[in-house]
């Protein structure tokens, strides 16, 4: 497996840095981190606005974003102030959750090597909330998903209220 690589020095961006770097540089944040971030991109002559919208999105939930780098280029991710990783999988610390719940369900479907999907980590890099989709879903925008990191870091998510709303700006699909 790989170990992680993070870029977010100018002056070293490719140094591999441990898992105790990541979390130094979250510094008490969170962060959601993408599997296949380009899935999340807005493509056409509107790129640029939306990069600012995912920037203040992401400001105002005291979130960061992290891209996996050996899955896929992420430029929108590291445009938004957030960084590509190699973290291994492995080192991302699952915290308990329910045996078979459906949390436990997108976990274990996450960990698989083909697997898309989009990860709400801790300040300590262990996995609170797991979002897995296919190719071919309607996924929502990066902004309501920073909110929802927002909101189960604050403890008020709900997931039934979660499962009505639709994205507020749904992306590409």
């Amino acid at each position: 497996m790989s170990y992680a690589a993070l870029k977010y020095d100018a002056s070293a961006p490719d140094s591999p840095l441990p898992a105790a770097a990541l979390r130094r540089w979250l510094h008490g944040r969170w962060a959601l981190l993408f599997s296949h971030a380009d899935d999340f991109a807005a493509y056409g002559f509107e790129s640029d606005r939306w990069l600012i919208h995912v920037y203040e999105a992401f400001a105002a939930a005291d979130v960061r974003p992290l891209a996996l780098a050996d899955r896929q280029e992420a430029g929108w991710v590291t445009e938004v102030g957030g960084c590509t990783t190699t973290l291994a999988l492995e080192e991302i610390q699952r915290y308990p959750v329910a045996r078979d719940s459906s949390e436990e369900f997108q976990r274990n479907a996450a960990f698989e090597r083909s697997a898309r999907f989009v990860m709400t980590l801790d300040a300590g890099l262990r996995l609170r909330r797991t979002f897995v989709y296919a190719q071919r879903d309607r996924l929502p925008s990066p902004m309501d998903l920073a909110a929802l990191a927002r909101e189960v870091r604050d403890g008020s998510f709900n997931v039934q209220a979660a499962a009505r709303n639709t994205p507020a700006i749904p992306c590409r699909r």
